[in-house]
């Protein structure tokens, strides 16, 4: 267990191609989603805080600073709250993550990283990082104030030093990169 690392579950989303369902609670081979997660991510970190609209119970719930500011507002409210120096943000809605995968991201946070990302074809995988509390904090609020909430953004726009895990490094424990696949219309269950 990483006592400097935290975690933040976005399950804040309005779910709009599942019909608003709360994504965190569907099923997938016997467990929820959440629950699949917070197995994933417990062993590995000091804290799991969830930023959803509702309190979810036996865990710290965060709120969005700002309506309607997406994914980019529920990191910016982790940040807000992280009593560690790091924080893995994780998307709610991948029921395969794993704690490979975890630890992979955790073995490349250091002190010349602001962040760990991944990129899979040039392109950032914006909610499976890990971010330095104090480097990024200040850069989400700003991104916040000015309305870019576009979360890829946040890592791929050269405001913050980035460690990335490419496809090669995934594949090297999860060949099909399931880790990185989520929930978004009802096909995908």
């Amino acid at each position: 267990m990483r006592s400097d690392v935290s975690a933040l579950i976005l399950a804040g989303g309005k779910a709009t191609r599942l019909g608003g369902v709360d994504k965190a609670t569907l099923v997938v081979e016997g467990r929820t989603i959440f629950e699949r997660q917070v197995a994933a991510l417990s062993a590995s970190v000091a804290e799991i805080v969830v930023s959803a609209p509702r309190d979810v119970p036996g865990f710290r719930c965060v709120r969005d600073p700002v309506a309607d500011g997406g994914p980019l507002a529920g990191i910016a409210a982790g940040l807000a709250a992280a009593a560690t120096p790091w924080l893995l943000v994780l998307a709610g809605d991948m029921p395969w993550v794993t704690p490979a995968l975890v630890e992979r991201l955790l073995a490349e946070t250091a002190e010349d990283v602001d962040a760990v990302g991944i990129r899979i074809d040039g392109l950032p995988e914006p909610l499976v990082c890990v971010l330095r509390v104090v480097a990024c904090r200040p850069v989400v609020e700003a991104r916040l104030a000015r309305g870019a909430l576009k979360a890829s953004r946040l890592l791929a726009d050269g405001e913050l030093r980035v460690a990335w895990l490419d496809e090669a490094a995934l594949r090297a424990f999860d060949p099909q990169l399931r880790v990185l696949f989520n929930v978004n219309v009802p096909e995908d269950l």
